[in-house]
């Protein structure tokens, strides 16, 4: 009785051990994480948000600032903005060595020219799904 338990157990544990590896293609190997996000009017001389908002004027610079904590060497950040549910902007950056810092990304003026619901989302390395995902009016 003992031993057919034994073997069940090592089934089991080995049905889930093989999930896992099949899984694990498809799984981001990275603990990196993007965290508080806040629309802002500008960042200080530390890139910390000066203030938080939710509604820009036409023709402005948007700002978004955000932390980001568990980093590796090399990790690329993407912000992509959206009007509506359209591409306005995206870009790139790379974190160097720098494993947890504030970060922020920006939306210049020449791209806010019209009145609408925009959206910012923050994705780390090829993720499918943004870490986070900030909403602002532009009046």
């Amino acid at each position: 009785m003992k031993k057919n338990k034994l073997t069940l157990y090592l089934l089991a544990i080995t049905i889930m051990l093989v999930s896992v590896l099949f899984m694990g293609a498809s799984c981001s190997s990275t603990t990196a994480n993007v965290s508080n996000a806040v629309m802002t009017t500008g960042v200080d001389d530390s890139s910390m948000p000066i203030d938080e908002v939710t509604s820009f004027p036409v023709n402005t610079d948007v700002y978004v600032a955000a932390e980001l904590h568990n980093a590796p060497d090399d990790t690329d950040i993407t912000f992509i903005w959206y009007l509506e549910d359209q591409v306005v902007d995206s870009v790139t950056i790379n974190n160097g060595d720098v494993s947890d810092a504030p970060l922020w990304g920006i939306l210049p003026a020449e791209l806010v020219t019209t009145p609408g619901n925009y959206a910012v989302e923050i994705y780390i390395d090829d993720r499918e799904e943004p870490d986070t995902v900030t909403e602002f009016v532009v009046k």
